[in-house]
């Protein structure tokens, strides 16, 4: 099965005031069909910029200096080639940090989820897409469909905000996710809501995601793999349960001494007597 999403020695630079500065250096990252990727690293690490890349959203003095990006082995960045407006939307979806720049507070529900189906999915009868529609929200756990669909973003609660914004960024049926800090606003009970209903929307299905996050307890959690990222590098790419029982970059063995106690996703030792750390103990099935 090809991978979801492949980087390949892929080099950002950003123009200033002070000059040509690289903010990406040679990073190469794949994603696998029906696997969660962590992107950790405090802020300012390059994380942002690694999975905006892949959609074409960086700011305008960014701009790809080298490397590949390929999505289920369709190139997209190469050389002088930028596909990233075909694949946006339709083969790759993003959620944002910050709800309000998924959802348009002028519009109900209903409006928002159709734009995207007319754009990406024109084929659609209005029936056909208004089927599309109710059950992408009930695959976000969502009881009374009809009632969100007639509702504006402002009739509803931030983390249903949240559950509407995943529903606009995989109603067309992308192969990518790409989760950018969108569990940063929520409220610990709500976080734990929408990290359990993203690993079940992975779980068993031909999806990739890439769940970008400044809390490595949390990645720990959700994650079949983690990329530590520092600097605009990728420092290390493991699976979960190695990088927490044996750390090879002392930035990594910050990240996880910097973790509360009570959030320790798994001790290194916990991991050596054979426990697993969280993101395997609580997986529901093969990703």
């Amino acid at each position: 099965m090809p991978a979801a999403l492949s980087v390949r020695d892929l080099c950002i630079e950003a123009r200033t005031a002070a000059g040509t500065v690289a903010i990406l250096h040679g990073a190469t990252l794949e994603i696998a069909a029906g696997e969660i990727v962590g992107i950790v690293g405090e802020s300012g690490s390059g994380k942002t910029t690694l999975v905006r890349s892949v959609i074409g959203l960086l700011d305008r003095n960014v701009r790809v200096v080298s490397g590949s990006i390929a999505v289920h082995e369709a190139t997209i960045i190469e050389g002088r080639v930028d596909r990233t407006r075909e694949v946006r939307g339709k083969h790759v979806g993003l959620i944002f940090q910050d709800v309000t720049r998924s959802l348009n507070p002028l519009f109900k529900v209903s409006s928002q989820l159709r734009e995207v189906l007319d754009r990406h999915r024109p084929e659609l009868t209005d029936d056909q897409a208004r089927h599309v529609m109710e059950d992408v929200l009930r695959r976000m756990l969502i009881a009374d469909v009809d009632r969100v669909l007639d509702a504006y973003p402002h009739e509803l609660s931030g983390g249903m905000c949240q559950r509407v914004a995943i529903a606009l960024a995989i109603v067309a049926g992308p192969a990518l996710l790409l989760a950018d800090e969108c569990t940063t606003a929520l409220d610990v009970t709500t976080q734990a809501e929408v990290v359990a209903l993203l690993r079940e929307l992975v779980t068993g299905r031909d999806l990739g995601l890439a769940f970008v996050t400044h809390d490595l307890a949390l990645a720990a959690d959700l994650c079949d793999r983690i990329a530590v990222m520092r600097d605009g590098r990728i420092l290390e790419l493991r699976a979960t349960g190695e990088l927490l029982a044996e750390p090879r970059e002392p930035y990594t063995r910050d990240l996880l001494a910097a973790v509360p106690a009570w959030a320790q996703p798994a001790t290194a030792e916990a991991v050596r007597a054979g426990e697993p750390a969280r993101a395997e103990r609580t997986a529901t099935g093969p990703r």
